[in-house]
C-alpha cells in the first residue's frame, strides 16, 4: 500500500478472502446487531469503536507503509479501548466483504458482518490472533503489523469491513462487543 492511500482500515481482514465465504460467527453471533452502516472515505485514523454489548469505547488507527516486499497491502495499525471491564482479554476480529459478486464487495452494507462472519486478525503476518488485555482501569491497546497479498484485492480495489473486539469467542455470546461502523477501504 502506498503512503497516502485513500480509505480506511485494512488491518488483517484481507486474509479472510478464502475463509469468509464458509465461516460462521457461531450461535448467537448474528443476534448482535452491528452499528449502522456508513461508508467512510479519506479516513484512516480515529475510526470509533462503539459498544454493541457491555460498555466501553475506543478507536482504530491505520498507518500505511510503502508498498514493498512480498505483500500487496502493508499497514501498521493501533487499536485503543477505554471504559471496558478491568482485567479482561478482548479478541480482535473482523468481517470483510472480500470476493462478493455483483458489487457487494463495496456497496457500504457489510454483508458478512451482518451475518456474524467475523474472523481473527493476526498480530503480525503468520502470527497469533491479536488480543488486548485491559488494565485495572479498563483501558488497553494493541498494535498490529499487517501484510497480505490477496487475489481479490489489488491496487485500486476496495472492500467493506467491520472491526470487532469481543471478550468471548463462538459459540459463547460476548458480554463485551465493540465495533466500528461499516466502512469501505480502497487499496492504493
Amino acid at each position: 500500500m502506498k503512503p497516502g492511500f485513500r480509505g480506511t482500515s485494512v488491518i488483517s481482514v484481507i486474509t479472510l478472502a478464502g475463509l469468509a465465504v464458509a465461516c460462521s460467527g457461531g450461535p448467537g453471533a448474528s443476534s448482535l446487531a452491528a452499528p449502522t452502516a456508513s461508508t467512510a472515505s479519506e479516513v484512516s485514523h480515529g475510526l470509533e469503536l462503539t459498544a454493541v454489548a457491555g460498555s466501553g469505547g475506543g478507536s482504530v488507527n491505520v498507518s500505511a507503509n510503502a508498498r514493498g516486499g512480498e505483500f500487496t497491502v502493508n499497514t501498521r495499525d493501533a487499536i485503543h479501548v477505554h471504559g471496558v471491564t478491568p482485567n479482561t482479554v478482548l479478541y480482535v476480529r473482523a468481517a470483510a466483504d472480500i470476493g462478493l459478486p455483483g458489487g457487494q464487495q463495496t456497496d457500504g452494507v457489510c454483508q458478512r458482518a451482518a451475518l456474524g462472519q467475523f474472523m481473527p486478525l493476526n498480530a503480525f503476518p503468520g502470527g497469533p490472533g491479536a488480543t488486548i488485555e485491559t488494565s485495572a482501569g479498563g483501558a488497553g491497546a494493541t498494535r498490529i503489523i499487517f501484510g497480505v497479498t490477496n487475489p481479490f484485492i489489488s491496487d485500486g480495489g476496495s472492500l467493506d469491513l467491520v472491526i470487532r473486539l469481543v471478550d468471548a469467542l463462538p459459540p459463547a455470546i460476548p458480554t463485551i462487543d465493540l465495533r466500528t461502523a461499516c466502512f469501505t477501504q480502497e487499496v492504493k
